[in-house]
Order: structure tokens, then sequence, then C-alpha cells
């Protein structure tokens, strides 16, 4: 008879296999700990580390503490108070329930547990090097638990070699608890590195307090509140302004039901709702906490907890877009410059505008009528509404007998009026409103209004339809990709047929680029699809109105009228987010008082 080759392993090896699923660092282990900690209901929480938790970590909390047997029943291997059967893990509400946390740490270090319960007079000290119990006692301590973890790693030399300088680990570290911090505003956190205090927050419940106390009190301002609820989703918590970017997603704190996450899905979701608000490079500062029904989410898909898995991911998807598209198109009229978190003027506009409802704007350029009112208050039936392009606008404003009698009208007496004042360089539009000097990009500004306007369509693009078709030649490989994305193009605004090998014929094509840009225009969404590799819908649609817009947009050095300048602004104003174009450029600065006075130096 064979002698067997499969053995049952000691549970200290087991331990030691079970920490590198769940230590591979020192965040994780001071996640673990500061979980339980939570989970205790600890209202004051205080994490201290050396060399980045390589050499010394303790986290101290005065939650509810436990007795002599539950002490050393906790550092045991799938002992936890959490859950009873697996049926529990449906509706898992706690953020620590596997029972491996603590002795797989103690498996690979110097590990420490005191601990008591309120009403005990005495404390609980267990002691266990390398996964070893050396020493159980009764202690002196106050109610509450206090691990401490030295020489992570030590007996897993293979293990320790793959940690980063301590100024890494030390980054890591600040990263976890300062999302735990957010995740639980209504808990005192303080962190503190070679018995430097690097984090303090107050744990008075408010999120954004929170976020000011991690991030500076200068944030606060550039946050947008989040508050959504549909389809039994609630989602809640603060967005920045397109203005505040950062150069990785670091700033996002994403969590479900409490607990922190990592989701592409969610993070996809986010990257959507600032679609044509940022630049490639940059990411905006989100703080968001989704509530859903616990039996809606496995928290039980990853060792660290790190990741969930939804009974629905597009009904998440649905409700993170909406939540963060909703607080960033907020009304113009209730949303703050983006640079100075002043109330953006309200714009002059021929046409009543109640800034409590919202009503009043349609959304598009208004174009007047051939018959110009004697008064200057003009009245809304002397105007028709028509969607048109701008290159119409400038026709029809050419004639410059009609802008003196403009002019008067656009200057009426009165608070909120955004006045124009003329360009610098033929770039730049300069405007006086009531608290400072307004500043605005014309080609970003007009980029905003045309991407705006061919967006609001929700299937296809406007299109104009060409009275004599054009011909353009591509290569066959072109022709094969414009074929097989027929309905792409469709959609695009774009009607192509084949007449040839190498020829298409173009039928239709988007309304607001002229036809001299049509076939650059062919050629760069051929590029697209080509450069994005199998992008969505949603990618190309978005990437190609970035696109035409830029190309269709007035220029910089295109000397306007007065009359164009205020045309211009009517329409920005119209738009949901006036404040960046496409691409995620500023088209807005004001300089308030208090600045102008700065740069004279009169303070």
């Amino acid at each position: 008879m064979s002698e067997p080759i499969i053995r049952i392993l000691d549970e200290n090896t087991a331990n030691k296999i079970a920490a590198g699923e769940v230590v591979e660092r020192p965040a994780a282990v001071v996640k673990e700990l500061v979980e339980n900690s939570i989970d205790a209901g600890g209202k004051s929480i205080e994490i201290e580390m050396v060399e980045g938790g390589t050499k010394f970590i303790r986290v101290t909390d005065d939650g509810k503490g436990m007795g002599h047997e539950d002490a050393q029943l906790a550092v045991r291997r799938h002992a936890t108070s959490k859950i009873r059967t697996a049926d529990d893990l449906v509706s898992i509400s706690s953020l620590g329930f596997r029972g491996e946390a603590l002795p797989s740490i103690a498996a690979v270090s110097k590990f420490t547990l005191t601990t008591r319960l309120k009403d005990e007079p005495l404390a609980t000290y267990v002691e266990i090097n390398g996964g070893v119990v050396t020493e159980v006692r009764e202690a002196g301590a106050g109610s509450g638990t206090t691990v401490t973890v030295a020489d992570l790693f030590y007996n897993t030399p293979a293990r320790r070699k793959f940690l980063k300088t301590p100024s890494a680990e030390s980054s890591h570290v600040n990263d976890i608890v300062t999302k735990l911090a957010m995740s639980h505003p209504d808990i005192a956190f303080k962190l503190f590195n070679n018995q430097r205090l690097v984090l303090s927050t107050g744990g008075n419940g408010r999120l954004l307090d929170t976020i000011a106390d991690i991030y500076g009190h200068k944030v606060a301002p550039q946050l947008l509140p989040v508050e959504y609820s549909g389809e039994g989703i609630h989602v809640s918590g603060y967005v920045a302004k397109p203005v505040l970017l950062k150069s990785s997603r670091q700033w996002q704190t994403l969590m479900v039901n409490g607990r922190v996450v990592n989701s592409r899905m969610m993070a996809k979701a986010l990257d959507n709702a600032y679609f044509s608000l940022l630049p490639k490079n940059g990411y905006p500062l989100a703080v968001l906490q989704i509530y859903i029904p616990a039996e809606n989410v496995d928290v039980n898909v990853h060792p660290q907890k790190k990741e969930v898995k939804f009974s629905d991911e597009q009904k998440i998807y649905r409700a993170i877009y909406k939540a963060v598209s909703s607080s960033l198109a907020t009304p113009a009229s209730h949303r703050q410059d983006a640079a100075t978190e002043q109330p953006l003027p309200v714009f002059n506009h021929p046409v009543p505008y109640d800034s409590r409802t919202g009503d009043g704007y349609s959304g598009k350029l208004r174009v007047k009528s051939n018959t110009l009112p004697e008064t200057q208050n003009w009245a809304p039936a002397l105007w028709r509404e028509e969607a048109i392009s701008f290159s119409d606008v400038r026709q029809t404003i050419k004639q410059e007998e009609q802008l003196i009698e403009c002019a008067e009208s656009t200057y009426q007496s009165g608070s909120n009026q955004l006045y124009p004042l003329g360009q610098i360089d033929s770039c730049y539009i300069v405007a006086q409103g009531p608290d400072g000097l307004y500043i605005i990009d014309q080609h970003a500004a007009h980029e905003r209004i045309l991407y705006d306007r061919m967006s609001r369509s929700k299937t296809r693009v406007p299109v104009q339809q060409l009275l004599v078709p054009q011909y353009f030649e591509f290569t066959s490989d072109d022709c094969s990709l414009i074929t097989a994305q027929h309905e792409t193009f469709y959609q695009l605004g774009f009607l192509l047929e084949q007449v040839g090998p190498d020829t298409m014929r173009l039928v239709e094509m988007p309304a607001d680029i002229p036809l001299a840009d049509a076939e650059p225009v062919l050629r760069q969404v051929l590029k697209l699809i080509a450069d994005m590799h199998s992008p969505t819908a949603q990618e190309l649609r978005h990437a190609y109105l970035q696109m035409a817009a830029c190309r269709s947009a007035i220029k910089a050095g295109e000397a306007l009228n007065m009359r164009q300048i205020q045309a211009l602004l009517n329409e920005l104003y119209t738009t949901d987010l006036p404040y960046t174009c496409p691409h995620g450029r500023p088209t807005i600065i004001r300089f308030g008082p208090e600045d102008l006075a700065k740069m004279f130096k009169r303070t």
C-alpha cells in the first residue's frame, strides 16, 4: 500500500497561507483592525504606526470590547460573532465576518490583544508570536479594544521583501484610513505616523465636515451635494466641480452599505457622468455612498472584501449616473462660479427668467424677427424660436444698423446683469457683472453650446439634407468599415451610400457642421473608431460630438460684434454646464473686486 501524499496542514501553516490572502501589506492590517473596531461600535478610533506600519501598528477603540473567553476565541481561525449560518451571508451588514483577520495577522507578526467589557473590572490580555499563543492573562485597561502588531512578516521573509519603502506603505495606510473615515463620518478618527498626527476627523456625523477635515476646508466649497433615490437604490454624497481635478482615482471613495469598495462599473458610471467636463488626464474628487438591499449585493467575493458583486449591475450604474449627472446639471442660476465660489450672474435675456423655478428658457438660441420693436422692453410675442446653427446667426446679425438698438436694449438698468464690453485679441470676451469682471473664451464657450445642442437629441444627431450629394474617395478598408458601421454613422448624422469600390456618396450630414468640414470629420470618425478599439455607442458619440463641436465652433482670432457676443452669452447660459468646454477646459473666469484689489495692491 502506497504512502499517502495528501496531508492536512497544521493550523499555524494554514493561518500563514490565509494571511497571504488577507494581509498583503500594513494597510491591509489597518483595514481589518479598524473595521473590527467599527463593528464593535467604536465612536473614537486611534491608529498609530511606525515606519509605515512595517515595524509597529496599534489600533485602539472605545467599542464594547470582549470578555475573557471571547478574547481567546477571537484569535482562532473561523471564529466570528457576525454570522451563525451560511444563510446569514445574504444579509450581512457588518464589515468583518470571515473570522480570518486576527489569526491571519497574528500568524505573521508579534501580536497582542487587550480588551475589556464596560461592566468588567479587568481586561484580558492575549499575546501571540508567529501564530503561537504565548500568554493569556488579566490586565488593567479602559473599556474597548487595543490591538498591536509588531514586526509584520518577521517570520515570512519572502513576503516581507515585497513591501515598499516606509513612505510608500504610509501612503497606503493613509488612503485606507481616509476612506474608512469618510464611510463613517459619525466616528472620530486619528492617525499617527512616527508619533506625528497626520489625520484627524471630528466624528460629528456630517460628511462634508469629514471631507473638509481630510482634504482641507478650501475643498469643501468646490463640492456639489448628491442625493438620489430610485429603483430601490439611494445614492448620496459629494462630487467636485469640474475645476477640481486630481491625477488619479485616489481621491474617489465609493461605498456600498457603509463598506468601501473598488468597482470598475461604479467608477465608469462616475466617469460617464463627467463625460464632457474633464480632460483626459484628470479625475474628479467624489465621495459616494450607495445603499441597496443587502440581499442584492454579495460582499463575499474577495478575501479582503474590497470588491462586491451586484445582482443587477445596470441598475446600480443607472442610479450613480443619474445621481451625479443631476448634481452637475444644477441650473446655472443655482450654481456657483467654479473658480471663485460666487453666484454666476443672470445673463440678460429679452425673455423673462424666473431664477427660482428655472422657467423661461428653451435651451435654443432666440432669433429676432424682421421687425424691430420701437421700445427697449422687447416682448416675447415679437420673438420666434428656431433651433439654428450659429453660422446662420452670423449672417442674421451682420446688419450693423441693428447693433446700436440691440446694445441699448442689452444695457438695461437693474442688478444681476452681465454686460458685454468687447473682445481681447479677438479671442476672449470681456463682460461686466454686478460682482466682478468676467472673461469668456469664445471658442470654448461655443464648443459647449454646440456640444449641448447636438447631445440633446436622444437618438439621431440633427441633420441637413444635401441638395447636391458629395462624393468622397476612401480606401477599401475604410469603405468596409463605413459599411459595417452604417448604423453608427447614421446615428451620428451621416447618411452614406457606397457607389463604387472606393467611393462613398454623402446624402445627409449633421446640421451644425459646415459642408467643407464633412470629409475631414468623416475621416476623424473613422480614426476614432480605429483608435478606441471597439468603443461603446456612448463613448463614440461623446468623442464625435467633442470633435464636431470643436471644428464647428467660432475660432480664436475671429472678431465678433456686440450683438454676436450677446447672442453667444445668452446661448451659453442655456446650457446645463456652462463652466467648461466638452474637453474639460474652463469657459469662464471671474475676477471679483477682492481679486482686482489684490492685483492693484489696494489691500
